[in-house]
């Protein structure tokens, strides 16, 4: 378009095709997270040090607590000013200046950008959709430009994504690297971005930032570029659902989210929602985790315990541990899941040990010979119990299986441990229970002496009985001798 300033030609086509721009220029969000890029720093006197730019997002008010990024430095906000004009707040679109109490102007810098405080984070990598100009040279994978985003410049390296070269006219998905010795830039999804030659130093390009949190080895080759496409044309639903689909069982925080996308929370718990109803995802203790995901998890809960049954036919069931690591989730969505799962009645769960439901031990005819000689053995010696050790030499069968069968004994009450070397059969210990409460009725104290009187049991067996029944609340220590409660 030609226009002349002298003959007014063209200006009422300028004219029109700038008001047609405007329009097609989407608003600013004032709803949206605080990003406020620094162009300027200076100090006025009287007032300590001023920043100035233009509201990217959200708002500002007085007396707000903000943080600069890079550098996590974190300032209050003394006043505010809009074109000129002292305010109590800026918002999107606004040129502002902001004064700040508690920052000294050397700590701050142009290209820093003002956040709000502990939700956005600045980053040395970005995937992004980069186009280069049309006379621009062909672009070598790893060269590296002069990125500008806003007010912040840096130095970085561009991976070509499925590709070795970016010939002029061309775009193609990439990540940029800010070099090491560069400060990190924040930038967000959308974002606009200029490319650079390194050298000499010309405009050869840009594009649109799509993911300011890549993620190492999770997507690669046609499932990161099916990622990155719906990042850069996917409607709100489908980009979250993307980033949700990535973590895996992992599952999207809601805090995560935020970091990752600069939509605010109540923005992104609507798209959730949406979600939520259509049955593509699942919302698990402040984590959106997706639907297949869930299931997928589920499947793999009950495969692990199936092994383990098969394995270990004497046992009752793995640690919950060592199903967490086997399945590979995560603290509270694993809880979650069993939770989940013992409610449908998959599964059941008792302290440590899970088991799928309806699983019992299963013994062989020489270990139920065994159980039965166990329990005998100690049953039969009353208070003056064996050693374990002594009991398993006289047992058909191997010392593996014999512990696993005392450890059934153990867990179905028929034996107790009092300490690390003996154990007790359950009624002869309710005996004694009864023999003290008799003995209450005669004297409600009684020394070792007595106890071993009563009980014809030597040292060796009356100092662990009693410290067990001190811990039962049978007895109560009282210097050397013990009160029956």
């Amino acid at each position: 378009m030609a226009v002349s300033a002298i003959s007014g030609s063209g200006l009422d086509e300028l004219k029109g095709a700038t008001v047609s721009l405007g329009r097609a220029v989407a608003e600013r969000q004032a709803d949206a997270s605080l990003r406020l890029p620094i162009d300027r720093v200076f100090t006025m006197r009287g007032f300590g040090t001023v920043v100035t730019g233009t509201l990217v997002s959200g708002s500002v008010r007085r007396e707000d607590e903000v943080e600069i990024q890079p550098g996590r430095k974190r300032a209050r906000v003394r006043g505010v000013e809009v074109h000129g004009e002292q305010t109590e707040a800026a918002r999107a679109g606004e040129r502002t200046a902001l004064n700040f109490s508690g920052l000294a102007k050397e700590e701050l810098h142009r290209g820093q950008m003002i956040v709000p405080t502990g939700v956005l984070r600045a980053t040395r990598k970005f995937e992004v959709w980069l186009e280069l100009l049309a006379e621009a040279k062909p672009l070598k994978n790893r060269s590296r430009v002069h990125l500008h985003a806003f007010t912040a410049e840096a130095v970085a390296e561009v991976m070509l994504h499925g590709r070795n070269e970016l010939k002029p006219g061309e775009g193609a998905f990439a990540q940029l690297r800010i070099a090491e010795d560069q400060e990190a830039m924040l930038l967000l999804p959308q974002d606009r971005f200029i490319a650079r030659q390194f050298s000499p130093v010309v405009t050869i390009g840009g594009g649109v930032v799509l993911d300011a949190h890549p993620m190492n080895k999770r997507l690669s080759g046609p499932g990161l570029e099916q990622f990155l496409t719906t990042l850069r044309d996917g409607g709100d639903a489908e980009k979250l659902s993307a980033r949700i689909e990535r973590r895996g069982m992992d599952g999207l925080g809601v805090k995560e989210a935020v970091l990752e996308t600069g939509e605010t929370e109540a923005a992104l718990r609507k798209v959730a929602l949406s979600l939520v109803g259509s049955g593509s995802i699942v919302e698990v203790t402040e984590t959106w985790v997706s639907k297949s995901e869930w299931e997928k998890s589920g499947t793999a809960v009950l495969e692990v315990l199936r092994e383990f049954h098969g394995k270990n036919p004497l046992a009752a069931g793995i640690g919950r541990d060592a199903l967490r690591d086997k399945v590979r989730m995560r603290e509270p969505l694993f809880s979650a899941l069993l939770d989940a799962q013992a409610k449908s009645g998959s599964v059941m769960f008792a302290q440590d040990t899970v088991h799928l439901a309806g699983h019992k031990v299963r013994m062989r005819d020489d270990e139920s010979a065994a159980h039965k000689q166990i329990e005998d053995a100690f049953k039969s010696a009353g208070l003056k119990v064996p050693t374990v050790k002594e009991v398993l030499m006289q047992l058909p069968i191997d010392r593996t299986r014999a512990q696993k069968i005392v450890a059934i004994l153990l867990r179905d009450k028929v034996l107790v441990k009092i300490s690390e070397e003996l154990m007790f059969h359950a009624s002869a210990l309710t005996e004694l229970r009864k023999l003290l409460a008799q003995e209450k009725t005669k004297s409600p104290r009684l020394d070792v002496g007595r106890f071993k009187e009563l009980t014809g049991v030597s040292r060796k067996y009356a100092i662990p009985l009693l410290e067990w029944l001190d811990r039962e609340r049978v007895t109560r220590r009282s210097g050397d001798a013990r009160v029956i409660l």
